[in-house]
């Protein structure tokens, strides 16, 4: 279940073979498109106090939400970087059985998108974890501790590498191409994980209420260990407009498909 859940509200990802019944529970649905859709060149910065809600659904039914928000611009090792926070959490019903709580931030470069240090709090039923890596590009080493038992290891670096949270931001300001994919490294647990980001197409998605939005459907590929390894696909929808919003969630997963769908964006 833990990255099952957190990444509900983390990944934007997108499915186009999901049933009639399961797109009635969320915002969307399929829609024939008879024309050309564009994907506009991305913006060059990330917007400070950009904050996207999520609903989380699984099977259907509504489980959770999360958040993602560009909170400020912060000095991390003497470079300026974005400070990212992303929140998953259970609704109230679920939060009696099984309540999970999970906040990550990441601190990324503003000139070259890297990430420069990752924090992990977690709160999933009995479990915790409260984690920082920094990643020291002039020694090449990433420095991992634990905050709650004090442990601390190291790992070897390449170059530059973005965490599973910063990664998404990175993607989002990079072109895009339908058929082509975008390529780079991903640090998870200690660990490093090429990652392959395919255009898939494009595809009009009409809201309720009738509202046409044209959207761009990618799928992430990688080895890393999850529920991304063996076990399941995912996809994400993002808006073709310069901001590139990720518009719906899905991860086919062995327990059944879950959905994260934008709710609202400020």
């Amino acid at each position: 279940m833990r990255k099952i859940f957190f990444f509900l509200g983390i990944c934007a990802l997108a499915a186009f073979n999901f049933s009639s019944a399961l797109w009635a529970g969320t915002n969307f649905a399929a829609k024939k498109n008879d024309r050309q859709i564009r994907i506009s060149p991305p913006e060059k910065n990330l917007r400070i106090g950009e904050k996207l809600l999520f609903d989380a659904y699984w099977v259907g039914i509504h489980v959770g939400t999360g958040s993602l928000e560009v909170k400020e611009i912060a000095t991390v090792s003497g470079r300026e970087a974005y400070h990212i926070i992303a929140v998953a959490e259970t609704n109230d019903f679920l939060s009696k059985l099984y309540p999970v709580r999970d906040v990550v931030e990441t601190f990324v470069d503003t000139q070259d998108l890297y990430s420069l240090e990752f924090r992990k709090t977690v709160k999933e039923g009995f479990y915790r974890a409260d984690e920082k890596i920094i990643y020291d590009y002039a020694s090449k080493i990433g420095r991992y501790e634990s905050l709650r038992n004090k442990s601390k290891k190291e790992f070897p670096l390449p170059e530059k590498v973005h965490d599973f949270l910063s990664v998404f931001y990175w993607a989002r300001l990079e072109p895009w191409q339908v058929g082509k994919s975008i390529r780079t490294t991903v640090n998870d647990d200690e660990k490093n994980w090429d990652l392959e980001l395919q255009v898939l197409r494009t595809e009009a998605k009409e809201m309720k209420g009738g509202k046409v939005m044209d959207t761009v459907v990618i799928e992430p590929k990688t080895s890393m260990k999850g529920i991304l390894y063996n076990r399941g696909r995912a996809w994400v929808h993002f808006s073709t407009d310069s901001q590139r919003k990720p518009i719906l969630i899905f991860i086919q997963t062995p327990f059944g498909p879950i959905t994260g769908v934008l709710k609202e964006d400020k």
